[in-house]
């Protein structure tokens, strides 16, 4: 957060405004198989499974801000991407946990999420189809500070949340988005999203390793959004 805050803050003040600055608005949508290592329980119980599999949905709300960065030296149509937003990472998987309870017997999840901050940087490069329609091919990448964790048991005990602050992980998108103008000043856009890289922190209420990091199986999403243009483009 200390070091990304002030980059962010620096691109600001060195992008000048250019036909291609815009602020979008987007949710973003990502579907993920899970397989996560049971260090829970013990090797000789009964239903010991060396591993466990489910599902992950990640969903939010982001802030972006699109400029011409003419320091970076980039050549016509790519521009440079910075955002802010919020991130909700939810994992449905059975899996025993450190619930806080006086009785001493094993609790499972039901599901358990990250409320997350979401910060983003990347490169966009824009491609004009029609007059109505443009195409804008993205990489980018996403920073997760977690600051409020839930825990859903399966029977009907109370969830647990916890408030600690966790830098949670990281994900590299790609992205192939297609706009439609609705104004000189609006667009629509629908873009597929595909994660080549994700990292989620280990959660020692797993009785993992809070060092070490896990990847999903597989992930594919795609996002709505709709954006602001500051002044009209000359197509």
């Amino acid at each position: 957060m200390k070091i990304i805050l002030p980059v962010l803050f620096s691109c600001f003040v060195m992008c000048r405004t250019s036909a291609q600055n815009s602020f979008t608005v987007s949710t973003p949508i990502i579907f993920s198989g899970v397989k996560v290592k049971d260090n829970w329980t013990p090797y000789s119980s009964p239903v010991y499974k060396e591993f466990l599999t489910g599902s992950a949905l990640g969903y939010g709300l982001q802030v972006n801000y699109s400029f011409k960065a003419f320091f970076l030296g980039l050549g016509k149509g790519f521009n440079t991407d910075v955002g802010l937003g919020y991130f909700r990472q939810r994992f449905d998987m059975v899996r025993p946990f450190n619930y806080t309870s006086p009785v001493q017997i094993i609790y499972y999840t039901d599901h358990y999420s990250y409320e997350c901050v979401d910060l983003s940087a990347g490169l966009t490069y824009k491609k004009i189809l029609s007059e109505k329609y443009f195409l804008k091919l993205g990489v980018k990448y996403n920073w997760l500070k977690s600051f409020q964790q839930n825990y859903k048991p399966t029977s009907n005990f109370i969830s647990q949340s916890n408030s600690r602050s966790i830098d949670f992980g990281s994900l590299i998108i790609l992205s192939v988005k297609v706009n439609r103008r609705l104004s000189d000043k609006f667009s629509l856009g629908f873009a597929t999203l595909a994660p080549i890289y994700t990292a989620w922190r280990n959660d020692k209420i797993f009785n993992d390793d809070p060092s070490t990091f896990n990847h999903p199986k597989f992930s594919l999403g795609f996002d709505f959004s709709i954006s602001y243009l500051f002044k009209k483009t000359n197509l």
